[in-house]
């Protein structure tokens, strides 16, 4: 039976970019056309609405509107032809017709059209009853073809056709109906001027919220990925934690009773046996060393916190490394500042932080290379670091340096960069890590103020 393939990585990130911007856009999208449309809707509406108090008006005002009750006057014919020529030469008036209330055309731009009846026209059907009909829609290239559509500017794109109901006052029956077609330029103007501010608000509140989802999920992202690594670390230590216990309790003693033996035999006359004792004894101290190391890693209970001087804490620690750095032939310098470094910290945890990181620099080291130890202000923290002339880490390396275990040396344990950096965090302060090929690494520790 073969094993059940690994579930593959949920990229909660990269989904969301996609499908979020997809979704925004399209909503965006949406929104515009629906703001757009009411707008372009609510613009037409308008123009007919005035256009039509405005006829109203015209005809009330010189008495024409008496010719749609009296069409055999030949007086009342007289002024209204003269008053619909003139709203038939207003600005943006592409045709104009006049209905009487049997239908027919009582008169119209179009000649040709005077005297016919239509009959089948759901337009002035509803206009007879009363109602304000509004058809507008956008000026296709064959709609300019035609005859009243000749030198309309190419900037006109939207018509708006209007069947105004006449009645000679409110409540009463409707006498006729005027139908205007108007091709409006700056009613043109007002829509794209709208379209354009709708479309751009619609982009900007998409970007403004396609950003801020993004930057609240990417944290989201970022902590959930942080509270796994903590999960697996926790995980690794209480594996740790239940190993060290068992370490501890069945090599410390064999080991406890190896390095007695060989102190014992250090003073032998036999130059290669008191030898061998010496590699014993070191062997032994490195084995207690690491189990030292895996209790510490494991450890969850309270520190030992004080206020102490960090400038004095490192001058200990210099003082007891140089030893080993001279024996490797190497330099380790440190320039105390005139100030004390006050900090929150128990001082045993933070002594094996940094002979940690001091015996790390001197194992990355050739002969003849310098570590420089320095510490500075930086706002409310004190800052260490530990800088050398090694060989250097590529990136790849940096982002796994700090997982238990991992290690790069072939005698290490892989928990010194892991445990020293959970000490610090431990007392409220940062361990970081910078280093390139070729150019060193340099640790720095920040710890809060006192």
């Amino acid at each position: 039976m073969s094993p059940t393939p690994a579930p593959r990585p949920f990229h909660l990130l990269r989904w969301f970019a996609v499908l979020s911007a997809i979704v925004i856009a399209l909503g965006a999208s949406v929104l515009a056309w629906v703001i757009s449309s009411f707008l372009t809707e609510q613009m037409f509406r308008r123009e007919a609405n005035l256009s039509s108090e405005f006829v109203h008006n015209v005809l009330v005002s010189d008495g024409s509107i008496a010719y749609l009750k009296h069409t055999n006057d030949a007086a009342l014919n007289e002024r209204f032809r003269s008053t619909i020529a003139h709203l038939t030469n207003m600005r943006e008036v592409m045709r104009t017709n006049v209905y009487g209330s049997d239908r027919s055309v009582l008169w119209s731009s179009d000649a040709d059209l005077i005297g016919q009846r239509f009959a089948d026209n759901h337009e002035l059907d509803e206009a007879m009853t009363g109602e304000l009909v509004v058809e507008a829609g956008r000026i296709t290239e064959d709609a300019r073809l035609k005859r009243e559509h000749q030198g309309l500017s190419k900037s006109a794109v939207f018509f708006i056709e209007t069947y105004i109901p006449i009645r000679e006052a409110a409540g009463q029956p409707v006498i006729g109906v005027v139908e205007l077609y108007k091709a409006p330029l700056a009613l043109t103007e007002a829509i794209h001027e709208g379209q354009w501010r709708v479309a751009t608000a619609a982009a900007s509140g998409a970007l403004v919220l396609y950003g801020s989802l993004f930057w609240l999920v990417r944290r989201a992202d970022r902590t959930m990925r942080r509270q796994q690594q903590l999960l697996r670390e926790s995980e690794t230590l209480a594996v740790i934690g239940e190993m060290a216990s068992s370490v501890a309790h069945n090599i410390r003693n064999p080991l406890a009773s190896i390095r007695s033996s060989a102190e014992l035999n250090l003073d032998s006359t036999d130059a290669h046996a008191a030898e061998g004792f010496h590699d014993i004894l070191r062997d032994v101290d490195r084995i207690s060393s690491r189990i030292t190391e895996l209790l510490h890693m494991s450890q969850q209970g309270p520190t030992d916190s004080r206020h102490i001087n960090l400038v004095g804490l490192l001058q200990d620690c210099v003082r007891e490394q140089l030893d080993a750095f001279h024996r490797q032939q190497q330099s380790l310098e440190f320039a105390p500042p005139s100030l004390p470094a006050l900090v929150q910290a128990d001082p045993h945890l933070m002594q094996q932080v940094l002979h940690s990181v001091l015996a790390n620099a001197s194992e990355a080291m050739s002969a003849g290379r310098t570590c420089m130890v320095s510490v500075r202000e930086a706002g409310p923290s004190w800052v260490v670091e530990i800088a050398d002339e090694g060989p250097g880490m590529g990136a790849d390396t940096i982002t796994q340096v700090f997982r238990p275990f991992f290690t790069t040396k072939p005698k290490g344990l892989g928990l010194g960069l892991p445990l020293a950096r959970r000490i610090v965090e431990r007392m409220n302060g940062r361990l970081t890590l910078r280093s390139l090929p070729g150019e060193g690494t340099t640790v720095t520790i920040e710890l809060p103020k006192v």
